[in-house]
């Protein structure tokens, strides 16, 4: 009996020694009506001032870990740089995990707006004061932090993680020619679909005329089917149930006020000028935000305007900065949960230089 009790003693002593030496703090922060909730990382080394760095997740609702087919990029990101000394805070996106509010209905200065209210609480009303902060964003979460960064003044540095430089609506025609040519389809295929594409993104900022474009993509994907091969062709029984299904899961999508507010947005417009010190990654094989697109423009912008600017390429990384060996979407499940070599050394590194 005495040595089961030792025993349980025990554990609960070295549970306790656990809990003691944990720098993992669960938060949930308060922004008008919603609530924030997210991870505080805290190295042990923290003294109050020190820069905080607040991570922002891609398109779609994210918990904080952003977690994707089960790899957790910002999970495995704050541990890194807990380890090397540095803060972080990761949090849900709205109406995930802890997180309250409706994400689809959030806008781009919405998104911009929950981070500034996560640096409003950790400048005066937080237990552990930051006055300083540097912002990690990833894909679209890299587009919130541009936006926040040219109106903010408490935002140090930035960090952009395959980070989209152009308007959504080039990135989202870029995967569009990507995705067909990997189909076999020839530019003379592939032009009727960026033209509807167009006029789903004029419908879209006007927010008005959805009925008629439901209409021109009904044809659009008659004509579409209608070019199968007769062995593919007989599986498409109903082709006006196909079309509506796929405008529902392809194009409803653009009647949210978040991608209304993404469409034309050009994140140039506040990246141009900033004064701050912004290291920008891209995958060299990242299908999504590929690096032909928006590296070039990063750099341009970058040595025109003479920015403090850094950026690295990863050639065999994909969006999430896995090793990818196509870098589709449809292998990410396939893959090692992990990084490419050098990637969270290198974004470490560089916060810990900029100091």
């Amino acid at each position: 009996m005495k040595s089961g009790i030792l025993n349980f003693i025990t554990i609960v002593a070295f549970m306790a020694m656990i809990n003691l030496h944990s720098t993992a703090q669960e938060l949930i922060i308060p922004n008008g009506d919603l609530e924030i909730g997210g991870t505080l990382e805290l190295p042990e080394s923290h003294q109050k001032g020190d820069l905080l760095v607040i991570m922002i997740t891609g398109s779609g609702a994210q918990d904080r870990d952003e977690t994707i087919l089960g790899f957790k990029p910002f999970k495995l990101i704050a541990e890194h740089l807990m380890e090397e000394g540095i803060a972080s805070f990761r949090y849900d996106d709205r109406q995930m995990g802890t997180s309250t509010g409706d994400f689809s209905s959030a806008t781009l200065d919405d998104l911009a707006n929950d981070v500034k209210a996560i640096m409003d609480y950790f400048q005066f009303q937080s237990e552990t004061v930051f006055d300083e902060f540097i912002l990690f964003g990833h894909s679209q979460g890299g587009i919130v932090s541009t936006r926040l960064a040219a109106n903010d003044d408490r935002i140090t540095a930035m960090v952009l993680m395959a980070s989209t430089m152009v308007p959504l609506k080039d990135v989202i025609n870029e995967q569009v020619i990507i995705m067909q040519k990997a189909a076999g389809k020839t530019e003379d295929d592939i032009q009727p679909i960026l033209e509807f594409q167009e006029l789903a993104y004029e419908t879209a900022r006007k927010n008005e005329g959805w009925d008629e474009l439901k209409v021109e993509y009904q044809k659009l994907i008659e004509n579409e089917v209608a070019k199968l091969p007769e062995n593919q062709r007989q599986y498409i029984v109903d082709v006006e149930s196909f079309a509506n299904a796929q405008f529902s899961a392809q194009v409803t999508p653009l009647q949210s006020a978040q991608m209304r507010s993404l469409l034309y947005y050009d994140p140039v417009d506040d990246l141009d000028g900033l004064e701050i010190p912004i290291l920008a990654l891209f995958g060299g094989k990242d299908t999504q935000v590929t690096p032909v697109q928006n590296e070039t423009v990063f750099v341009e912008v970058c040595e025109n305007d003479r920015m403090n600017c850094s950026n690295v390429n990863f050639p065999n990384a994909n969006h999430l900065f896995q090793r990818a060996n196509t870098g589709f979407v449809t292998e990410y499940a396939m893959l090692p949960k992990e990084f490419v070599d050098g990637f969270l050394e290198e974004i470490s590194e560089w916060i810990l230089g900029m100091e």
